[in-house]
């Protein structure tokens, strides 16, 4: 879902959190404001001194960003976390686990008996729930588990896409090697 002038900020935060580097860098600091409940990307450029110019260019690298993540995978698991989670599951006789967002940006796994209103259920090769922000937040990451370290970790993985462009530049490489040698 693309964005506009018109839109409130306090949506697109809620909504698109992987905007909100992109607008902090602009000089909008929306997170804690209590003002961008009700207050329009535009309304909150003009307030902070951004010209039409500056305004439009926002929206459009937003919409860039946001057409991004609707585009990436949706979050993955290796076999050592599914092993793991499941374990919890069965020792907590839960058929759910939460992803639930800590403070700094961190996440963490809590087992769960229900679907909290709000939350939403992805199936993977387990039902994890949480919350659509979080859901936003995490695409394109794939959690792992380190036995020793007895905690998790996340990496954003590449898309199809940068896997294919990859392939194609070093296989244009290869190719123009070759064809300097013959």
């Amino acid at each position: 879902m693309s964005i506009s002038r018109k839109s409130i900020l306090g949506e697109i935060i809620n909504t698109n959190p992987e905007v909100v580097p992109l607008l902090a860098q602009a000089g909008l600091h929306c997170i804690g404001c209590h003002v961008s409940a009700y207050e329009s990307l535009e309304d909150g450029c003009k307030s902070h001194g951004l010209s039409e110019k500056e305004i439009n260019d926002l929206v459009d690298r937003a919409n860039q960003v946001i057409d991004k993540y609707d585009n990436l995978e949706k979050i993955s698991f290796t076999k050592k976390a599914i092993v793991e989670l499941n374990e919890r599951m069965k020792k907590s006789k839960t058929p759910f686990v939460r992803i639930v967002a800590k403070f700094g940006g961190e996440f963490d796994f809590e087992v769960a008996k229900e679907i909290n209103v709000g939350e939403i259920e992805v199936k993977r090769e387990i039902s994890v729930l949480m919350e659509p922000r979080v859901e936003r937040i995490l695409r394109g990451v794939e959690i792992d588990y380190d036995k020793k370290l007895k905690d998790f970790s996340a990496k954003r993985v590449k898309t199809k896409k940068e896997t294919k462009n990859k392939n194609k530049k070093v296989n244009a490489k290869v190719n123009k090697k070759l064809n300097k040698k013959n």
